[in-house]
């Protein structure tokens, strides 16, 4: 375990998953610069292993998965005339979340508590407590958001609802988000890193590589012009007849009659 301060870093090997725990439960794991920091580490440090397939991320606490940036470093800030540290810390947020999206391993959001929905606007799954709470608080506090969620939040969910909750800074269920989309499943709350951790282990068994290029045909395809982005999942599609792991499922499957061993090649 890769020691932090304001985040923990877990590996399981024998899984393929890496855990990252946001770690400030006395502030309702806020995202100040120091944990950003951290878990855009923590997150390179998973990326670059090969012993790592898929992500979790959740926060300590019963109380917050994370409430969002930590409004009493932004309130110094202003106070101290540095309005230019607070557009450097979004965006270094806008450089997180892109990375996220370009990462070709999963990433499983694991909700424990409140969650301010900027902070999973780049995972890929989203598994809740049924104790989780949802919101986009930042109106009530006299800011809009700045770290991307205006843009994306219209993208996977109708703009009329994006607006919604942009303009009340209401907090809705776990249970409301799965009615509306953005939560894959709720969970009993001492289930929760069970369930996601199943949920990690049921997508490791496929072959990390294809998993990877269909996570980037959604992401960054999905952003493209339809001819456009067909283009770039056939080339991605193309891409995976050259790997052993291809190879290994079809003899595995059709042949031999047996599970697939993947190895990521």
């Amino acid at each position: 375990m890769t020691e932090y301060k304001h985040i923990i870093y877990q590996k399981f090997p024998e899984d393929k998953v890496a855990v990252i725990t946001f770690n400030r439960p006395e502030a309702r794991n806020a995202m100040s610069v120091a944990m950003l920091t951290e878990f855009n580490d923590a997150l390179h440090k998973a990326a670059d292993d090969p012993e790592v397939w898929s992500i979790i991320v959740t926060g300590a606490g019963d109380k917050a998965f994370c409430s969002g940036g930590d409004a009493k470093e932004f309130l110094a800030n202003v106070e101290a005339g540095k309005i230019s540290e607070i557009e450097k810390f979004n965006r270094f947020n806008l450089d997180v979340w892109r990375f996220m999206e370009k990462m070709r391993k999963p990433i499983i959001a694991a909700v424990n508590g409140f969650c301010n929905i900027e902070v999973i606007q780049a995972v890929d799954l989203v598994i809740a407590s049924q104790n989780a709470k949802f919101g986009l608080p930042e109106v009530t506090i006299g800011v809009s958001p700045g770290a991307g969620i205006t843009v994306r939040l219209p993208r996977f969910l109708s703009k009329y609802w994006a607006k919604y909750f942009l303009f009340t800074g209401e907090w809705v269920s776990a249970e409301e988000g799965y009615r509306l989309g953005f939560v894959n499943k709720v969970v009993p709350h001492e289930k929760l890193l069970e369930e996601a951790m199943a949920l990690a282990r049921k997508i490791n068994k496929n072959a990390p590589l294809a998993v990877g290029a269909t996570k980037a045909c959604v992401n960054l395809g999905g952003e493209m012009p339809i001819d456009e982005g067909m283009e770039y999942q056939l080339k991605e599609s193309i891409l995976m007849f050259y790997t052993e792991d291809l190879k290994e499922g079809i003899r595995a499957r059709f042949y031999e009659k047996r599970e697939p061993r993947f190895t990521g090649k």
